[in-house]
């Protein structure tokens, strides 16, 4: 009965992507954007073609390409959410399939949902989430590749990690790092054999090589003050580890929630199997999200995502092993209740993050009916004084909202992620935009906002979002005037008029 309430709360946990308009994921609208401008650019329909230009040497291939082709067929956020969907079975599936070559318990597998609805999810990771299944699937592959070495194999597993490289370039070097320690571990003993064998994680390397030469002017380029940032704290880094796999604000039960899933396979009778390989998984999991710096190579929030990966790399290193005959009846209750206990868990966090979704789309609908009264395909700022939404509980989640008016309605919404040089979409070099990642983040935009640094005659109209006033004289200036459009509840759009700039 459990497998099938297992099977059962998998399927429901999909529906989560589909039960707002606009999921509450922070970045998302920025990845919808980015699906939509590519689908006008191929059909030649872009009002933006002058801007903008197709860039397919991306780390980002996959979710884009996925996305794109479906939204031939229907709306970009339902493409997205498709993608999401389908991304998630597929995440549980390999996951159920990789644990099986561990012959590790499937009384555990609960532990592989929550995660996916995580710190990745409240962000917004798209392509993140969408290269995961297939970095399992790679994972599967190495293993192959250790027990059953062949030059057919080798072949397979490059081609899945170019494969993977051109859908997430950090999945990419996780899973290559569990693959590569894979075969350490495997062969620790017969280092000639290591080295006939790591011919493909050498090709990889140098795939890595060549994409870090041709980019080195442009990609790896500092775009922010700093160039990395470590935030070790032991203490720190504990405290997240339990927090992350279930969102991105701290809360008082996530530390215990995740001390009841680390505690629970003692109280089913399971037992720790010791084998190398399936301590692989669990280290460098572990490894990164004690030692991978916050920020690096242009990229805020690095080692958080991989929390989606602790607690099912945990679930791989226990055996479902019997109790002694004397306690059978009384280990087989109580591993009964607490699988029923797991489960109990997954339902009331999926139940807690299908409310907040469908709370926060009540509370966005604001902005979808100022999205209504604007003209579409118009170039437009996004100005945030408050990006947090009490409906669902995430603090960010605003602050690329209304990137959803370029998704839906054809605009093009500054800050864009057309400025970064590694999407699929870019600005192209003489028309970057003057909103650069830097006036963005880490300080808010509102408060670097500067009419003439920022060229604000290039736009017509400006979303802000706010619960308070805004500053008298925010968008003063001698070129436009700027006048209050429409307002909803927390939302307003301003309009230039009567521009004459020189």
């Amino acid at each position: 009965m459990l497998r099938a309430i297992f099977f059962a709360i998998t399927i429901a946990g999909g529906v989560l992507f589909w039960l707002a308009p606009h999921p509450p994921m922070s970045d998302l609208p920025q990845h919808a954007a980015q699906v939509a401008m590519l689908h006008d650019l191929l059909l030649g329909q872009s009002p933006w073609q002058q801007l903008l230009r197709v860039n397919l040497f991306t780390p980002y291939l996959l979710a884009y390409g996925l996305a794109t082709a479906l939204s031939f067929l229907m709306p970009v956020a339902a493409a997205i959410k498709l993608v999401l969907t389908l991304s998630f079975y597929g995440f549980v599936a390999t996951w159920c399939a990789f644990r099986r070559r561990f012959h590790a318990d499937e009384r555990l597998d609960w532990l592989c949902l929550p995660g996916f609805f995580g710190f990745a999810y409240e962000y917004g990771f798209f392509p993140y989430l969408v290269a995961v299944p297939v970095g399992m699937v790679f994972l599967l592959t190495a293993l192959d590749y250790v027990e059953q070495p062949s030059f057919r194999r080798g072949i397979v597993l490059f081609l899945l990690g170019v494969a993977l490289f051109f859908s997430h370039g950090l999945v990419f070097l996780f899973v290559s790092a569990i693959g590569a320690a894979f075969l350490l571990v495997g062969n620790y003993r017969d280092w000639r054999r290591v080295g006939r064998l790591v011919w493909p994680y050498v090709m990889l390397a140098a795939l890595c090589f060549v994409y870090g030469f041709l980019h080195r002017g442009v990609d790896l380029m500092p775009i922010y003050p700093f160039k990395v940032i470590w935030g070790i704290n032991p203490l720190v880094r504990l405290v997240s580890a339990t927090t992350l796999p279930w969102g991105i604000a701290p809360a008082a039960w996530m530390p215990a929630a995740t001390v009841f899933m680390l505690a629970a396979p003692f109280s089913m009778s399971a037992r720790w199997s010791g084998r190398g390989m399936a301590c692989v998984p669990l280290a460098i999991v572990v490894l990164v999200l004690f030692f991978v710096p916050v920020f690096a190579i242009n990229t805020f929030f690095l080692f958080h995502r991989f929390a989606l990966f602790l607690l099912p790399f945990y679930a791989l290193n226990f055996r479902c092993a019997g109790p002694p005959d004397e306690d059978r009846q009384a280990a087989r209750r109580l591993a009964t209740l607490t699988e029923f206990a797991l489960a109990a868990v997954c339902v009331a966090f999926l139940y807690t993050q299908g409310l907040r979704a469908m709370r926060f789309a009540l509370e966005s609908a604001d902005f979808d009916i100022i999205a209504t009264k604007v003209e579409p395909a118009q170039r437009a700022l996004n100005v945030v004084f408050d990006k947090a939404s009490p409906a669902a509980g995430n603090g960010v989640i605003y602050e690329n909202f209304a990137l959803w008016y370029q998704a839906d309605h054809r605009g093009l919404v500054d800050f864009n992620a057309a400025s970064f040089p590694n999407t699929i979409v870019r600005y192209r070099l003489n028309a970057l935009p003057a909103v650069r990642p830097s006036d963005v983040a880490p300080t808010p935009f509102f408060k670097t906002f500067d009419w003439n640094r920022h060229q604000g005659w290039l736009y017509r109209y400006f979303f802000v979002r706010h619960t308070s006033p805004i500053p008298d004289g925010f968008f003063a200036n001698r070129d436009c005037r700027v006048v209050l459009l429409t307002t909803e509840h927390d939302w307003s759009v301003y309009e230039t008029q009567s521009c004459h700039h020189e």
